[in-house]
């Protein structure tokens, strides 16, 4: 089954650091590797859901979400006419995938993916992709360029311009992203990004996940909190990366 245009359909980190970074996910996710000079593909149930590649740039370490895109060249107008920059022109890949990364109105980096018909991304499952969400200053620019560009139903919870501004994407009716309105929150020098959420494994809840990612050297950004969407902990990889773990079997309140 195809990767519907406007999901997810894939993430990766450009780390100099390989060895290190394949060690901490492995221990944290349990995730397997196919290992090549270039580019190192995590495996989780037999299903890829991460790559790891050597940085071209002195760019921070941060994690890329890439979206179905469908063309990527027809991406490439779309994107620069709604106002966004491309910064890596669509690239073929072995698997003859194509993908191009840009950078949206508020100045968010984002990949998109141009996947064949038998393309596989595992998310939602255990050790995997389960959310994102981007943060931005400029909600009322990031909406329309994504709706626009990928064709999200997109549904305003909070109230614009107050403490607590978010938008749902949907995709064949089915939540899939989230638009964070973060000018009262986020800090000056921090840029808009895309933040990434991993379910964690059933046999290790997200307190259990923290710590074990702390033995891993990682950091704890964000302690553990309750959420109605699950438990949840903001962390800092060993070579910088920020990302969500989040245990969705532990809701709390509406």
């Amino acid at each position: 089954m195809a990767i519907a245009v406007g999901a997810p359909a894939w993430v990766d980190l450009a780390t100099n650091e390989l060895s290190a970074t394949r060690d901490f996910y492995t221990g944290l996710f349990g995730w397997h590797w196919i290992q090549r000079p270039d580019y190192n593909i995590a495996l989780k149930e037999h299903k890829p859901v991460a790559g790891l590649l050597p940085p071209e740039t002195d760019a921070p370490t941060a994690w890329t979400l890439y979206l179905e895109c469908g063309s990527a060249r027809r991406a490439v107008e779309r994107i620069r006419a709604l106002g966004g920059k491309v910064l890596v022109p669509p690239t073929e890949t072995p698997a003859d995938e194509m993908f191009l990364v840009a950078e949206d109105p508020t100045g968010a980096v984002v990949g998109f993916w141009e996947a064949p018909p038998n393309g596989t991304f595992g998310r939602d499952h255990a050790g995997m992709l389960c959310w994102a969400e981007l943060h931005t200053r400029d909600g009322s620019a990031a909406d329309p360029f994504y709706a626009d560009l990928l064709g999200y139903r997109q549904e305003q919870i909070g109230e614009p311009g107050e403490s607590f501004d978010y938008t749902v994407w949907y995709v064949d009716d089915q939540p899939t992203l989230g638009r964070f309105e973060t000018s009262l929150t986020l800090q000056e020098e921090v840029p808009a990004h895309w933040q990434l959420y991993f379910q964690v494994n059933p046999d290790r809840n997200t307190d259990e996940a923290t710590a074990k990612a702390v033995e891993l050297g990682g950091e704890v950004l964000r302690e553990p909190t309750d959420s109605p969407h699950g438990r949840v902990a903001l962390l800092r990889d060993v070579v910088g990366a920020t990302f969500f773990i989040i245990d969705t079997a532990q809701r709390t309140g509406e």
